[in-house]
């Protein structure tokens, strides 16, 4: 995979981290959260953080040992201890990125876009009419959010609308769903989403809506230097053979983080 990708000619959270290391990203998508499922309250714990170049990430994606980045009218291979770019293309403005059996799905600008995952060439596309503001595959659907409370979930080969899932925010009237990780919990589909304009994640059970656990990721963004009023989490991918552990990024951001997400009161 990672031969493959080298190969590509390059083209032209509610309100709130530093040493670098090296961890490869995994293949699937999505992967176990490794995480106590009796546990609902986290925080993240900064493991390591790897220089960026502030690009405004729109989604991020673990395909083979590299991370497969956003950034809207470019897509890019970069490796995930160094944060150096192998390959890239620009392709059409999108947010959100899932890797799916079909290939690597981008949504936005009225279309959902399968890309080759080897060659991030354009395979086919779809038309749709929604707002994208995240993306993930939970092993079954393509699940999508729109900023607002609710997650869409579309076929994974075509991108069709299959059914809305409406979240139980109770305790987060106002959250608008931003980027998106699925996630396994005891054999069950979950989607981590990040709340757009704050410092936390929220877990949602796919299946029934409720929100089944939070995150605070206060740890990343109170010592990521302000960028501008479009600093917000853009992008969440697993970390290859590490349960629990995730890598994170934002709109702007200086850094790439790898955190582990660890029980709290």
């Amino acid at each position: 995979m990672a031969a493959a990708l080298l190969a590509l000619t390059a083209c032209s959270a509610p309100h709130r981290v530093a040493h670098v290391s090296s961890a490869p990203a995994t293949t699937a998508s999505p992967a176990p959260a490794g995480l106590r499922s009796t546990s609902r309250h986290f925080r993240a714990q900064v493991l390591a953080r790897v220089p960026n170049d502030r690009a405004d990430a729109r989604g991020l994606e673990l395909v083979g040992d590299l991370l497969v980045e956003n950034t809207g009218p470019v897509i890019r291979a970069v490796a995930p201890a160094t944060g150096e770019i192998q390959a890239q293309r620009t392709v059409q403005p999108g947010n959100g990125t899932a890797l799916t059996p079909a290939g690597l799905w981008r949504t936005g600008a009225g279309a959902a876009v399968l890309l080759d995952p080897r060659s991030l060439a354009e395979r086919r596309r779809a038309t749709i009419t929604e707002e994208s503001w995240g993306l993930c595959y939970d092993g079954t659907h393509l699940v999508q959010s729109d900023g607002s409370t609710r997650l869409l979930l579309r076929d994974r080969d075509t991108a069709a609308l299959i059914r809305e899932l409406h979240v139980d925010t109770r305790e987060w009237s106002t959250a608008q769903l931003g980027e998106l990780h699925c996630v396994i919990i005891d054999g069950r589909p979950q989607v981590w989403a990040a709340v757009t304009g704050t410092d936390w994640m929220i877990r949602v059970d796919i299946a029934s809506g409720a929100v089944t656990a939070d995150a605070d990721l206060t740890a990343i963004t109170i010592a990521e230097l302000p960028t501008g009023r479009d600093q917000v989490i853009g992008g969440i991918a697993a970390v290859q053979d590490a349960a629990g552990e995730l890598w994170l990024t934002g709109r702007h951001y200086h850094h790439r983080y790898r955190i582990g997400l660890q029980p709290r009161p």
